[in-house]
């Protein structure tokens, strides 16, 4: 097959990259406590995936303005691969920290330069619904990996690791095969000691950092806080405090996956097209927040289920609105923008996982109550925001 710019064989080979990524995640509770580690390493380690992933968002970004994405996509997926197998082999609390770091390396690579092509790839004026679309895909990827890997997982916890790795490598061979760099890509000149400085890339950036697009990236972090904060915990609280097998996990993210597809699909588009999403974005955060504040209220399995559940079709739709939000401050060089972005996304997984981590072990549903709270500062800064941009005639 020729290879061809294309956004959607970038989507389905993005969907099987984002379900591979999340294979394991049903399974690392188990995994953890088959090789008796203590409790606060589910959050530590995933923390040293996301530092290692702000240290190198940029660097990617900028890598694929001068390389290619296509080049940087496949290679970053194969060593998320590496690192995967590495943490597979990983038997004691520093190996298992280190292989962490490994894979967050090669994550921020798929990371920046999959928001980055289809930006590059996207015609004029339809760039606020691809990324909708993009974030419909990451939803459905997201709920398919945990679907597969806790079916998996409950036959075999080495078995779901060894299918994420070998679905990677299929992916990494079709991106090379099937895909290549964006019509409105162009080639930027490289400075190799500079891109891997990955402090070096927010300072030129410094121009695109106005103080309007620098309270939207302390949104941006406060948001993804609350998120993977979140995650973990949840991740964690329902193998530890109910009992349940990988698999329940799996069901519950496919059926919040499925209903998040559905309503990106729908209000999400209507609300890209939109000039000015800030508002809607706003609200989205705030209900993300009273939802899951109202969960923990909830002391029966089913209801406080049932309520996560919701908080999670409230929350899978902010991503794509702040990833359109962000490119159109862009202006030029979308890997340049999109390293910045992903870089503050991972400063927020950063701080979310440790404070899962640590917090637990204080309070199990701690994690939960501080995740809601920064929902909420998230949706205040984010109308705020809104406000001050209407009042001054902002788009």
């Amino acid at each position: 097959m020729k290879r061809r710019a294309s956004i959607p064989i970038v989507l389905v080979l993005m969907f099987f990259q984002l379900m591979a990524s999340n294979m394991v995640h049903p399974v690392t509770p188990t995994f953890f406590k088959d090789l008796s580690m203590p409790t606060y390493l589910f959050g530590a380690a995933f923390a040293a995936m996301a530092v290692t992933q702000f240290l190198f968002c940029p660097f990617w970004g900028r890598m694929g303005d001068s390389v290619g994405r296509v080049r940087v996509l496949v290679f970053s997926t194969l060593g998320y691969a590496v690192g995967q197998l590495a943490f597979l082999l990983s038997g004691s609390v520093p190996t298992i920290l280190l292989a962490r770091m490994l894979s967050g390396l090669f994550a921020a690579g798929t990371t920046v330069n999959f928001m980055a092509y289809i930006a590059d790839v996207s015609p004029a004026g339809q760039l606020g619904r691809n990324m909708s679309v993009c974030a419909a895909v990451t939803s459905a990827g997201t709920a398919a990996g945990y679907l597969v890997g806790g079916v998996i997982g409950d036959l075999s916890v080495h078995g779901t690791f060894l299918a994420q790795i070998a679905i990677l490598c299929t992916v990494a061979a079709g991106i090379g095969l099937l895909l290549r760099d964006g019509p409105a890509y162009q080639k930027q000149p490289l400075a190799l000691k500079r891109a891997a400085n990955p402090f070096s890339a927010f300072l030129e950036a410094r121009g695109l950092l106005t103080p309007k697009v620098c309270v939207f990236l302390f949104v941006v972090f406060a948001s993804c806080f609350a998120t993977t904060s979140y995650d973990n915990s949840f991740n964690y609280y329902i193998k530890d405090q109910f009992g349940f097998p990988p698999s329940y996990n799996g069901l519950i993210y496919a059926v919040v996956g499925l209903i998040g597809l559905i309503v990106n699909f729908t209000l999400g588009l209507r609300i890209q097209r939109r000039e000015n999403c800030r508002g809607p974005l706003a609200i989205i955060l705030a209900l993300s927040g009273f939802t899951l504040l109202s969960s923990l209220a909830l002391s029966q399995i089913a209801p406080f289920i049932a309520l996560n559940m919701l908080f999670y079709v409230f929350s899978s739709m902010y991503l794509p609105l702040q990833q359109a939000l962000i490119i159109r401050e862009g202006k030029e060089g979308n890997g340049q923008i999109s390293g910045v972005f992903s870089s503050v996304r991972a400063m927020g997984m950063i701080a979310g996982s440790l404070t899962a981590g640590f917090f637990y072990g204080i309070f199990p549903r701690l994690p939960l109550l501080v995740s809601a709270c920064a929902f909420l500062l998230a949706g205040l800064v984010c109308q705020i925001g809104a406000v001050h941009k209407k009042a001054k005639g902002g788009k």
